[in-house]
């Protein structure tokens, strides 16, 4: 589906060297918009992501380590140049890291699990602020269905943080729509990518699909479509604070 008002926009897509990052930007990118391609340590993953969204629409490929402020302000004000401003912000960047149950885990486990999922949300967010006020922009921030269920086993600490997430979408829809600025989030279940290939065994993901009402595991280009609609003022111009769950019916929430 193409959305026409999205044309020409400027959207930052952090995390998208791989999986539901660069399905984000390959979508943009087919509507026409200028994106950023960001990445941290895989930069042949971002350079692989930057030639598909090339295919459709122009875009510059970003390096940071968005838990650090001073890389993020560089590297939001560097795409800010490049780009001519910003109009959209998709903070999609985060990890489970490992698995450790709360029993165990580790104190520097926690603080990385949460700078990497929240403080990352919080630096870009503020960074990318003033260009989004100046174009009545929206952010779409990536969560998990985590956040609402607890997680699995050694995931307590990571589901914690993306409900951290979920509170944090809801603070930031309230104070930014003084500025016009919508912010919505993204909740994606058991998706088919390189991250639950790490943490999931194939067992796991058959087990999943199995319990689900749809009767399969999402893709990144599920949660992508989503994230499209969310953004699109044409779609979605009085919705902000809200969420949408891409699990194919596995969490139901009334």
């Amino acid at each position: 589906m193409i959305y026409e008002d999205l044309k020409d926009k400027k959207v930052l897509v952090t995390g998208s060297s791989s999986g539901i990052g660069a399905a984000i930007a390959i979508e943009f990118a087919k509507q026409r918009c200028f994106v950023g391609v960001h990445y941290f340590k895989t930069k042949q993953g971002g350079e692989k992501t930057l030639a598909e969204v090339k295919k459709h629409s122009d875009a510059n490929l970003l390096q940071a380590d968005i838990r650090d402020q001073k890389q993020v302000t560089e590297m939001v004000n560097a795409f800010a140049k490049a780009a001519a401003g910003i109009d959209i912000l998709v903070n999609n960047a985060g990890d489970l890291i490992d698995r450790q149950p709360f029993e165990t885990a580790t104190l520097e486990y926690h603080e990385d699990i949460f700078a990497t999922n929240v403080r990352s949300i919080f630096l870009v967010t503020r960074a990318a602020l003033p260009y989004l006020k100046k174009n009545k922009g929206c952010i779409v921030n990536i969560g998990s269905v985590a956040g609402h269920h607890g997680g699995g086993h050694g995931s307590g600490i990571y589901a914690a943080a993306k409900a951290a997430v979920a509170t944090e979408t809801i603070a930031m829809a309230k104070e930014f729509a003084t500025y016009g600025i919508r912010v919505n989030s993204v909740l994606p279940g058991l998706i088919e990518t390189r991250f639950h290939e790490r943490y999931s065994t194939p067992e796991r993901k058959q087990k999943v699909a199995q319990q689900t009402p749809l009767g399969r595991n999402g893709t990144a280009r599920d949660v992508a479509k989503a994230v499209l609609f969310l953004a699109s003022n044409d779609a979605a111009s009085f919705i902000t604070g809200e969420y949408i769950a891409v699990n194919g019916g596995l969490y139901m929430r009334a």
